[in-house]
């Protein structure tokens, strides 16, 4: 036992360990009109609680077992997929039944210095779980958990230092998120204006500047088909979302392609790729992490001709906003699924398209802002990488304060 501290039952320093409850979602008064805020657990992540997706009135309060809770209560999902994420109220809230609610004993017990710990044994408390498929933990279990309880001037000590590294990370979050909102309006006029355009011609896509044609996209790029029949390229490339083409295994640490890859598409360099039934999120990009690998057959892979359109101007453009829009668009299915967008279909999307010097230009002032973002989120993660180390060595008694 570290010199000072004790080991105690969470039951023991606590004012409550309880839960909430669900008002009946058939009684429209408990809902319509509601003010009182009322939480579920897919809302506990790990994060400060000011508001509620949902609020419940005082007759489904009355009616239900639900209950408010004070400001400083500590949130613990039980069940489900959701299990062991935390959640600190900053504002009085209910919530349903999966939610754990501690209300800790302030004369003993920092809540801020106990939140931080309960995420710091995320992964032991998770393990306690039982039932079969998905693990739940109960109340009771909670309760019973042994816990260390340094004396309550040090608990303090260690929640403001671990609240000054949050509020650190918040602000560069909150930079972040206006770099991101510039960086998207910038994209929409740069896009759709150019540079330094007085004079606009009407399309049939709108009014573009001058100089400016529209096209399709099959006038500069083509289908690639070439597959992994001898198996000879082993390294295997995904496209996601907001990365664009990643190793597999290093982006999702696991295996997720098939044993046999002989069907799998080849892709070189500078070619792009697309996922046919999730375009509309988003999910393209280029191959720029090796000369060649191989992607699954659900993707549609294709080349650009660069001497008519700037790499960069052009995935930035099939990425904006606008673009994903017209995926939407054009991938809409049944109401069970979305439709495929193959090439062909994918070829005849219209833009409007600058002479090569301008898209170039565009290209170099989206890249600016672009490595603004980068050294801002490299200022986050250096950040939260420091909080963990200081979390570890605070939480252990390894740094005594």
């Amino acid at each position: 036992m570290i010199d000072g501290w004790k080991n105690v039952k969470l039951g023991d320093i606590t004012i409550k360990i309880t839960s909430g409850g669900t008002p009946s979602r058939s009684k429209d008064e408990y809902f319509q009109n509601g003010t009182i805020n009322w939480l579920k657990t897919g809302e506990l992540k790990d994060c400060y609680i000011f508001d509620a997706e949902e609020k419940i009135t005082e007759e489904a309060i009355k009616n239900s077992s639900a209950k408010i809770f004070p400001i400083d209560t500590l949130l613990i999902a039980m069940y489900g997929a959701t299990i062991g994420r935390t959640a600190y109220l900053k504002t009085e809230c209910t919530t349903n039944q999966a939610c754990c609610a501690i209300i800790f004993n302030k004369e003993v017990a920092n809540p801020f210095f106990y939140w931080k710990y309960f995420y710091f044994i995320k992964k032991s408390l998770i393990g306690l779980g039982r039932g079969a498929g998905q693990p739940n933990i109960s109340q009771g279990i909670i309760k019973e958990l042994q816990i260390p309880l340094p004396p309550l001037k040090e608990q303090e000590k260690i929640a403001d230092i671990l609240s000054s590294a949050d509020d650190k990370i918040d602000a560069i979050v909150s930079q972040i998120q206006k770099a991101e909102i510039l960086k998207k309006g910038l994209l929409q006029k740069l896009l759709s204006e150019g540079i330094g355009h007085s004079e606009f011609k009407d399309s049939e896509l709108g009014k573009i500047p001058l100089g400016w044609e529209v096209v399709e996209l099959g006038d500069f790029s083509t289908s690639i088909s070439k597959k992994n029949k001898d198996n000879q390229i082993t390294d295997v490339v995904s496209v996601t979302k907001y990365n664009g083409i990643v190793n597999s295994l290093e982006y999702f640490k696991k295996k997720v392609f098939s044993d046999n890859i002989s069907t799998y598409k080849i892709i070189e360099r500078n070619q792009f790729a697309y996922a046919t039934i999730h375009l509309d999120e988003g999910s393209i990009g280029y191959l720029n992490i090796c000369d060649i690998a191989v992607l699954s057959p659900m993707y549609s892979v294709f080349k650009v001709d660069f001497e008519k359109v700037n790499r960069e101007f052009f995935y930035s453009l099939i990425k904006s906003h606008k673009m994903i829009k017209i995926y939407e668009h054009i991938g809409l299915g049944s109401v069970e699924r979305r439709k495929s967008i193959s090439f062909n279909i994918f070829k005849k999307i219209k833009i409007p398209l600058p002479p090569l010097k301008e898209q170039k230009q565009i290209a170099e002032i989206l890249s600016t802002s672009d490595e603004k973002l980068e050294v801002l989120r490299a200022k986050k993660q250096k950040y939260e990488t420091l909080k963990k180390g200081l979390l570890q060595k605070l939480l252990s008694g390894e740094i005594r304060v």
